[in-house]
């Protein structure tokens, strides 16, 4: 009886053939080094999204429940650079507002900044207690509108304003002539892009 000889493959470590490359955050964030990503192919990290907290661009502790996303826009050489995507606040932090007896009022709009960008910007207040549609509907309209006044402001002011608190405070502060008010959170950021 003849024993067939099986041939043995040779396989490569794909791994090995990777190199690793520093993601770095937009100008406006000081290109600090937000991450490092391995890969064989520059074509894979294009436009690869990065989500980090902001407490690592900021080195705030109070930025931990904040996430940045970049999107890798260019690579030179081992160096990938980045624009900015947008922002979020975690649902952990997001859900400790909602309590019973409590009402939520949420807006979402969409703004054209001074230099020409396009952001869809998502807002959303909690009151101390329950209160009637005629409320909620007057609260809506002063979101809208202190929203809407960013399209005055460049793309990084808005981006500014809205993640360390500055819009958040001002709708807070008329919003109270309303109703009591618990929190005003800028919960969400997304930039929009037309070719995307």
């Amino acid at each position: 009886m003849v024993k067939k000889i099986k041939k043995k493959r040779k396989t490569t470590d794909t791994w090995k053939k990777k190199q690793w490359y520093t993601i770095k955050s937009p100008k406006e964030w000081e290109e600090k080094e937000i991450a490092e990503t391995p890969s064989n192919d520059d074509k894979k990290i294009l436009n690869r999204i990065i989500k980090i907290p902001l407490r690592e661009v900021t080195g705030n502790i109070k930025h931990q429940f904040i996430k940045i996303h970049f999107r890798v826009n260019e690579i030179k050489g081992l160096t990938a650079y980045t624009e900015l995507e947008g922002f979020e606040i975690i649902r952990e932090a997001l859900k400790r507002n909602v309590r019973r007896h409590r009402s939520v009022i949420r807006t979402i709009q969409n703004i054209k900044t001074k230099d020409n960008k396009q952001i869809r910007i998502t807002a959303y207040c909690f009151t101390t207690r329950k209160v009637d549609t005629t409320k909620k509907d007057a609260i809506r309209k002063l979101m809208a509108e202190k929203i809407q006044r960013l399209s005055k402001e460049t793309l990084d002011s808005v981006v500014r304003k809205c993640l360390f608190g500055q819009v958040a405070s001002e709708i807070a502060k008329e919003s109270k002539k309303i109703s009591p008010i618990k929190r005003i959170e800028i919960t969400k950021g997304k930039i929009i892009r037309e070719n995307k």
